[in-house]
């Protein structure tokens, strides 16, 4: 159960325009049914200067697209900031890597992988319209459309929670 985020980047992959970077991972929701928390531990995030370096790497060997990818995304800089959680950080570290991340020369797109819904704030999406380089998409994990399921499955939220 380490805090620190296991250094593990890559400098090519079987796809020559696109690559997945893993930017962080564990998670500290506790979801009744997961055991994500015990197999993978805590949220851990790298450095931002570590994953540029990264996707810097890939841009110089004709990568055009980077996806940002995490067991829990929307948690990304959580335990940077000694925050309580990722809804008191409104998703900044995220945006702060997203902004650098389209800054670097020779990359064209930049996917994210699942993000947290309740992170989708008209702040959070006003700030990535103004990234040319972020693809307009995201990958909503929705578990049920049951506000006492939801409960029992501890999810966090519940349906009026949800602005989408």
């Amino acid at each position: 159960h380490t805090k620190e985020y296991e250094e593990l980047s890559i400098s090519s992959t079987a796809e020559h325009v696109r690559a997945y970077i893993k930017v962080q991972d564990g998670c500290n929701q506790f979801c009744t049914y997961c055991i994500i928390p015990f197999a993978r531990g805590r949220v851990r995030s790298r450095k931002i200067e570590e994953v540029l370096s990264e996707v810097e790497t890939l841009a110089a060997k004709g990568y055009k697209e980077v996806v940002l990818t995490g067991i829990h995304l929307s948690s990304y800089g959580v335990d940077d900031r000694k925050a309580s959680s990722f809804l008191e950080l409104k998703g900044r570290p995220l945006l702060e890597l997203l902004t650098a991340a389209n800054a670097v020369e020779g990359i064209e797109r930049i996917r994210l992988g699942s993000l947290e819904q309740r992170i989708i704030t008209e702040e959070f999406v006003a700030h990535l319209a103004a990234l040319p380089k972020v693809c307009p998409h995201f990958h909503l994990s929705l578990q049920s459309g049951c506000d006492e399921t939801l409960r029992r499955m501890n999810r966090h939220y519940t349906l009026s929670l949800i602005h989408i």
